[in-house]
């Protein structure tokens, strides 16, 4: 499932509707998912994976950018054979990691949620905060679609944002899921004022913030490698003056994970100090994929930065050659 949001045109293709390859796409996700629910979770996790890597062989382009990814995180030390070996890993969790989430409504009901959802510094990141809402930073790393119902078990009232999904059919299908999860995010485009009202409210706030924010985020760098990085949660907090924190899951088992809560952090309100914020952030995420390489998905271009974009640093993509549409349009941009 690929989820793109290109300018404007997200209303635009809501109202041209479904197109076939939408339906296909549909189909397929419905019939793995009845076949899935078939199993209890640890059966459908199993069948996941071989899914999972199923579509690893067959998906050549997003394959060939994640050994791409892990061979510069990891430098020499990781061989091209262990790197696409490493990718196939990444396919098979991504696929027991979906096979876990259509068994999300039945597995984090009633009494056997908490169970399934143990946390680790939620007492800290409480104390912290005395009683105001906080921040909490995650990436796409393990089941992240388990991350709002874990973060409200540990007692936090989460409003969660998210891209829609370029296939409307699917799109409706997943939030159907995620509701009935008790996760219902808000879209992406335009949330920042609903944020900021959810706050004065009472609520917390999350965000997925590993992948690349395009021409509006800031330059860090992630393992090493300069990177545009999503700082409008690090942006809250600094404006809002509540503490965030970097969170995550570590499977245990099939439909157990480990809702770990990094410690509080504050930010002051000086440019400087939300840059060392947002560092301090792609830091802590770097440490929780090395620990857990598998888990994360390498699939997306995380160091892809363009010319236009204007940053400091030599770009991975250049403007257009020649005087065509796209070269007249990147000079039209404003500076940053």
């Amino acid at each position: 499932m690929t989820r793109k949001e290109p300018p404007g045109d997200e209303e635009e293709g809501a109202a041209r509707g479904p197109t076939v390859r939408h339906l296909l796409e549909y189909a397929l996700v419905r019939t793995a998912e009845f076949a899935l629910l078939c199993c209890d979770v640890r059966g459908a996790t199993r069948a996941g994976r071989v899914l999972g890597r199923l579509l690893g062989r067959v998906d050549r382009r997003h394959r060939v950018v994640a050994v791409d990814n892990l061979r510069r995180a990891f430098g020499p030390s990781l061989g091209e054979e262990a790197a696409d070996r490493m990718a196939m890993r990444v396919y098979e969790r991504l696929g027991g990691t979906a096979a876990e989430m259509v068994h999300g409504p039945r597995l984090l009901r009633g009494r056997a949620a908490r169970r399934r959802l143990p946390s680790t510094g939620a007492e800290d990141l409480r104390g912290a905060a005395e009683g105001k809402p906080v921040i909490l930073l995650g990436g796409h790393l393990g089941n992240w679609e388990f991350l709002v119902p874990a973060a409200r078990l540990a007692g936090f009232d989460c409003v969660p944002v998210a891209r829609r999904l370029d296939n409307p059919l699917l799109d409706r299908w997943l939030e159907g899921v995620r509701a009935s999860m008790g996760n219902r995010p808000l879209p992406k485009r335009g949330a920042l004022r609903t944020l900021v009202r959810a706050i004065r409210d009472g609520k917390s706030i999350g965000l997925l913030v590993d992948q690349n924010a395009g021409r509006r985020g800031k330059l860090s760098t992630f393992f090493g490698h300069p990177c545009s990085t999503q700082v409008a949660g690090i942006a809250l907090a600094r404006r809002m003056r509540i503490p965030w924190s970097v969170v995550s899951l570590e499977r245990t088992a099939p439909g157990i994970h480990r809702f770990v809560i990094g410690p509080p952090m504050y930010v002051r309100d000086d440019d400087e100090d939300e840059a060392r914020a947002v560092d301090e952030m792609n830091r802590q995420l770097e440490e929780r994929v090395r620990r857990r390489p598998e888990d994360w998905m390498w699939l997306h271009r995380r160091w892809r930065i363009k010319a236009a974009w204007g940053f400091p640093v030599e770009p991975t993509e250049g403007a257009p050659k020649g005087g065509g549409r796209g070269a007249r349009r990147q000079a039209a941009l404003p500076p940053r």
